[in-house]
């Protein structure tokens, strides 16, 4: 197990195979894993922490335009406070040519492996029973 996926992973037995891993390939597939599972809970769903978890994004009720603006604050926002691992956060609506009932969203931020910092992209993607799939881009 490696020391770069996080403690409840490790606990759970559930870290990625590290293996023939780079340090950043690693973290970056266990913050990965982790935004899938932040993005994933609604709202309201978590008892001790009130303000976790997202709204149903595909129940918005505002114009394409305020609901995509929307989502992306309320990303950004949530992975400030619950993925302490990824730091200057921003949020980037991908463009919906191919479904356009699809949300997709690109996830990009730093990680400090290391000492070293290291910038990231995750892709992130709505998925049709309300699960955010979250997979690391090109580093």
């Amino acid at each position: 197990m490696s020391h770069y996926s996080g403690f409840l992973e490790r606990l759970a037995g559930t870290a990625p195979q590290s293996t023939g891993r780079t340090p950043l390939a690693c973290v970056a597939a266990s913050v990965a894993t982790h935004l899938g599972n932040m993005l994933s809970t609604r709202a309201g769903s978590v008892q001790t922490l009130p303000d976790y978890g997202l709204p149903d994004l595909n129940d918005m009720r505002l114009s394409l335009h305020e609901s995509l603006s929307q989502a992306r604050f309320l990303i950004e926002r949530f992975i400030a406070a619950y993925e302490p691992r990824l730091s200057n956060v921003r949020v980037v609506a991908l463009p919906r040519d191919r479904d356009p009932l699809a949300l997709a969203f690109d996830i990009q931020g730093a990680l400090t492996i290391d000492g070293v910092v290291q910038n990231v992209v995750f892709c992130a993607s709505l998925t049709g029973n309300g699960r955010v799939e979250v997979a690391p881009g090109v580093l």
